[in-house]
């Protein structure tokens, strides 16, 4: 049995991209994967990892460093495109779903981070997720 904690809080979800990220879904209940210690030697990777609750964990990193928790998406936030519904990371491509307007697709395979058929760039895809009933690390028995 697990303990849920009351209050929001905070992680960062930056993409490592080739598929190997979480996908995110506004208002979902399940599994997360995070990091237990955010890793030290990727401060390009993780930005600022110290100043949220949680670092989403991504298959570029050793398993040995995961922990799963339970948890609500009551908010998903990039620094410029704002707040999105959703972020589709199966396939070659990822597709970040804006709440209004248009999704955007992002390569994630031969030039990870390049918007497809749109001038526009952004240096930085991590985006802020906001957690709700995020349980205790969950031991898997397998």
């Amino acid at each position: 049995m697990t303990s849920t904690q009351e209050k929001t809080n905070t992680a960062l979800w930056t993409p490592g991209w080739y598929e190997l990220d979480q996908p995110l879904t506004l208002d979902s209940d399940g599994s997360l994967w995070f990091y237990q210690q955010p890793p030290t030697d990727l401060p390009k990777t993780l930005p600022n990892g110290e100043a949220y609750d949680f670092v989403f964990f991504n298959q570029l990193s050793s398993a040995v460093n995961c922990q799963v928790r339970t948890a609500k998406v009551v908010s998903i936030e990039h620094a410029h495109i704002g707040p999105l519904k959703q972020i589709n990371t199966n396939g070659l491509d990822y597709i970040f779903h804006p709440v209004e307007g248009e999704p955007i697709t992002v390569n994630a395979e031969e030039n990870p981070g390049q918007v497809l058929g749109d001038p526009v760039e952004f240096d930085d895809w991590s985006v802020v997720v906001g957690l709700a009933n995020v349980s205790d690390p969950i031991t898997d028995s397998t």
